[in-house]
C-alpha cells in the first residue's frame, strides 16, 4: 500500500511538470524562484508637462517636434510628471513605466537609465560627443529692475561670479558638464568691479527659478554666492523653463534671474536682449525605467514610438 502511494504521488508530480512545461506565460523564473519581467504588459508612458525644459529637449532630440508642447500628439493615457524627482518616484513605483529625467540626477533615482543608440548616458560620453541626448542649461535675467536698482547691482555681480572658477566648480559638483580652461578668474579677482559686493545687502531679495531640472544646482550657487555679496537673500520658486523667460522679460514679471535646461527661443517666441542671457553648463537626458525591467538600451525611433502610441508593450520593444 505504502508502495502504491508513493507511485501515485511521482506520477502526480511528473504530470504537473509537463503541464507547467507548456506554459506559454512569457514571465521567466531564476535560480532563486523569482518571477521575471513580464514582456506582455502594456508600456506605462510617462512625460513632463508642456512648460518643462527637460520635455522640449528630450521631444526635440527623438524627432518628435510636436510633441514639445502638444499632448494630443502622444499616447492615450500617459501620465505627467510635475519634475525629476516626481518623474523618479513614479517609476520607482511603476514596473512597466518608462519615463525621462536629467542626467545630473540619474545617481540618486534608484531608475534604470537607458543606453541610447548604443551609447551609455555620462558625463565622458557627453563631453567626448557620443551621447546624443544632451542640452545645455541656460539663465535669463530681467532686463528692467525699476526702482530695484540695487538688486539690479546684485544681479549684475552674480551673472559676472557665473563665470568664476569658484562658480564652474559649483556646477561640476551639481554633476554639470563642462570643461574647465584653466584661464577661469577668481571672484576675488573681479570683486572690485561690482562695489555693491561690499555692501551689506541682507535687507534684498533676489527672486530666482525657472527649470526645476537646475534648480539644486542654482540653490547651490546662491547659496555660495550670497556671503560673497553682502548676504542678499535668495527667494527659489522654480516652476519650469518656461517661467524663466516669462518671470524675467515675460508677461509674469516675477523673476530676477531664470534658469532653463533648454535653449532660450530667440527667434520665435522668446526675444532676449542682448547679454541678459547665457550658459551655465550641459546636461543630458535619460530615458529611464525601473530596476526590473530588462530593457538596457533604446534609441530615437523605438523612444518616439512609444510616446507616440505605436509601440504598446514591452514585447514590441524589448528582443525575446
Amino acid at each position: 500500500m505504502k508502495q502504491k502511494l508513493i507511485k501515485t504521488l511521482i506520477s502526480a508530480c511528473a504530470i504537473m511538470t509537463l503541464a507547467s512545461c507548456g506554459s506559454t506565460s512569457s514571465n521567466t523564473t531564476s535560480d532563486s524562484g523569482q518571477v521575471g519581467f513580464d514582456t506582455t504588459k502594456e508600456i506605462k508612458v510617462y512625460t513632463r508637462d508642456t512648460n518643462s525644459g527637460t520635455r522640449d529637449g528630450f521631444m526635440s532630440k527623438i524627432g518628435f517636434e510636436e510633441a514639445v508642447k502638444d499632448n494630443s500628439v502622444l499616447v492615450d493615457d500617459l501620465v505627467e510628471a510635475t519634475g525629476n524627482g516626481d518623474m523618479m518616484q513614479k517609476i520607482q513605483n511603476d514596473e512597466y513605466g518608462i519615463g525621462y529625467i536629467s542626467l545630473s540626477t540619474l545617481g540618486d533615482s534608484e531608475c534604470k537609465g537607458l543606453n541610447y543608440e548604443n551609447v551609455a548616458p555620462s558625463k565622458e560620453n557627453v563631453i567626448n560627443g557620443t551621447y546624443g541626448l544632451y542640452r545645455n542649461f541656460n539663465y535669463c535675467v530681467r532686463t528692467d529692475f525699476g526702482q530695484n536698482t540695487k538688486v539690479g547691482e546684485i544681479v549684475e555681480a552674480f551673472v559676472a561670479f557665473l563665470s568664476t572658477a569658484e562658480a564652474k566648480a559649483t556646477m561640476l559638483a551639481e554633476k554639470g558638464i563642462l570643461e574647465l580652461t584653466g584661464n577661469e578668474p577668481t571672484w576675488a579677482s573681479i570683486k572690485s568691479n561690482y562695489p555693491i559686493a561690499s555692501e551689506d545687502n541682507s535687507s534684498y531679495t533676489v527672486r530666482f527659478g525657472g527649470s526645476t531640472s537646475v534648480e539644486k544646482m542654482s540653490i547651490a550657487l546662491t547659496d555660495q554666492f550670497a556671503p560673497m555679496c553682502g548676504n542678499f537673500i535668495a527667494n527659489h520658486n522654480h516652476l519650469g523653463s518656461g517661467s524663466a523667460y516669462k518671470g524675467t522679460q515675460g508677461e509674469a514679471n516675477d523673476l530676477d534671474v531664470g534658469f532653463l535646461s533648454r535653449e532660450i527661443k530667440l527667434t520665435s517666441s522668446e526675444p532676449a536682449a542682448d547679454n541678459s542671457y547665457g550658459k551655465l553648463c550641459t546636461d543630458a537626458i535619460v530615458a529611464i525605467v525601473n530596476q526590473k525591467n530588462t530593457y538596457s538600451s533604446t534609441d530615437a525611433a523605438t523612444l518616439k514610438a512609444i510616446y507616440a502610441g505605436e509601440k504598446t508593450t514591452w514585447s514590441d520593444v524589448i528582443a525575446e
